[in-house]
């Protein structure tokens, strides 16, 4: 391994990026590997912080990341702040080995807002016990310690935005956020920013600064798009090759909101706009994605309060999609998506389908018949109708997407299990085509016999299978057990609705 070159060191350990605890014993092996190693975890220090569960131990290696920092501070910064009598300064800590502020390319303002906020309460705490004992009647000063904490804080992202080779993340998720693009390099530092998370309740002032420095995001996850921000909006319309949208919700409340700002502004990089997940909920006009014509992969939560939500996603035009995962929402609409596109779907995850109509369903499985040739993973539905024509949709199916590899099937079956699905299995198991290799059921039922048989068949083609389903009857268990030792089950697993997923 020591003859191994820096560059192939670093392409080991970026691939390790995410298990901390190796990297850090690499550290210590020599000082090659230990000037590799660096780059990697300094990259976004910060993510401790969000990974970590506060243990006391955990709690130590915060302040020892924040101790370090305030080791590399540039004198004027020192010199600032202990003329405010802001004494943080370890005097039994050796100087670091590098500068650490170098490599960072992440900015989490929450994190530094909030960790400083800490560690200045922590020491003005200590400094006010030693103060009572003098002068028990003194009140506490909050100004004071306001006023430190914005010091400290401020020095901290001046040396990191002055320093660091240029940052590419940058997380705003307060409130109490300063106009940190005012410092010093701050131009040159943001002007390649790639990506930026942020809630909606950041002060507009600030996404009209950054909109005047950073036009090369390409990913953008925002929080709780329950109201308008207009300075967002501006960023968004002023960025030029925006490729991933990303809306998440902690408390999303149902409630019938449409941000409307934020949707137009989408639509106008519909050109550069890759991937858009809002699957979490929806608070954005359907009408949208008739533009998004460029977009690979969308996911979709329920935005059934949203008026004539699927008359106008049905309009959708997305001949660029290969991967749709969509919830709460009719067959009939996802059948219209899937119409639009040109070929290209790859993965289509439906968690729950709304207006299931024997007529929908057929729909739906022709749509990825005459669609879907390059399928490899869907959710398929059975009504369960007494005629033939659905089973032979699934034949059809089955004999146009020739690289299928994963399927969940789901029966509607409104009054309960009653009658047996063994013509389905029976299809399935003559006419699937040989690129399957995992099948999850939901609510069919067959019987023992036609269990045996479907598995006799798939021992012919030599290939094991995945296969999840829920059995209640000893006999089945007995059955699958059974081709589990011969190895025509690779797994087998009972589960529950919710797991399929």
């Amino acid at each position: 391994m020591s003859k191994l070159t820096t560059d192939c060191l670093y392409i080991i350990f970026n691939e390790l990026k995410r298990d901390i605890k190796s990297l850090r014993s690499f550290l210590l092996v020599d000082r090659l590997w230990c000037e590799t190693v660096v780059p990697i975890l300094w990259r976004n220090p910060w993510r401790f912080y969000e990974l970590i569960e506060f243990t006391k131990k955990n709690q130590n290696f915060i302040k020892f990341l924040y101790k370090t920092l305030i080791l590399l501070l540039p004198p004027e910064s020192k010199e600032l702040l202990i003329n405010n009598g802001i004494i943080l300064f370890p005097t039994t800590f050796k100087k670091p080995l590098f500068n650490y502020v170098y490599f960072i390319k992440s900015l989490n303002i929450y994190v530094i807002n909030h960790t400083a906020q800490n560690f200045i309460e922590s020491k003005h705490n200590y400094s006010a016990e030693r103060f009572s004992i003098v002068n028990q009647h003194q009140p506490s000063d909050n100004s004071q310690l306001n006023y430190h904490k914005f010091l400290f804080e401020q020095e901290i992202l001046k040396m990191i935005i002055s320093q660091s080779q240029g940052l590419r993340h940058l997380s705003l998720d307060n409130d109490n956020i300063k106009q940190f693009y005012y410092l010093p390099g701050a131009k040159e530092s943001l002007t390649n920013l790639v990506s930026l998370t942020c809630g909606l309740e950041v002060d507009p002032l600030i996404f009209y600064g950054l909109a005047q420095i950073c036009r090369n995001i390409r990913k953008l996850r925002i929080y709780d798009c329950l109201t308008e921000n207009d300075g967002l909006t501006s960023l968004i319309i002023a960025q030029k090759n925006l490729q991933y949208f990303i809306c998440e919700f902690d408390r999303f409340d149902y409630r019938h909101f449409v941000c409307k700002g934020i949707g137009n502004a989408l639509v106008k990089q519909a050109h550069s706009l890759r991937y858009f997940d809002s699957f979490d909920g929806v608070t954005f006009h359907p009408s949208i994605f008739k533009n998004f014509v460029n977009l690979r992969e969308l996911k979709l939560g329920d935005g059934s309060l949203i008026r004539d939500y699927d008359l106008h996603l049905q309009q959708a035009m997305l001949p660029s999609l290969q991967y749709l995962e969509i919830g709460w929402t009719s067959l009939y609409t996802i059948a219209k998506i899937i119409q639009s596109t040109k070929g290209d779907l790859v993965e289509i995850k439906v968690i729950a389908g709304q207006n299931f109509t024997k007529k929908n369903s057929k729909m739906y499985l022709n749509s990825i018949t005459k669609h879907c040739p390059m399928l490899k993973m869907a959710t398929l539905f059975y009504y369960g109708d007494k005629d033939d024509s659905e089973i032979k949709e699934f034949k059809k199916l089955f004999s146009s997407c020739l690289f299928l590899e994963q399927m969940v099937l789901i029966r509607y079956k409104e009054h309960g299990l009653k009658d047996y699905d063994n013509e389905l299995l029976e299809v399935l198991g003559k006419y699937a085509p040989i690129s399957l290799k995992s099948l999850q059921i939901n609510n069919l039922s067959f019987s023992p016999e036609s269990l045996t048989e479907f598995l006799e068949k798939w021992k012919q083609r030599k290939i094991p299978l995945s296969f999840y389903y829920i059995f209640e009857e000893d006999i089945f268990k007995n059955i699958i057990n059974e081709y589990i030792k011969e190895g025509v089950i690779k797994e087998f697993k009972e589960v529950d609705f919710e797991d399929f997923f």
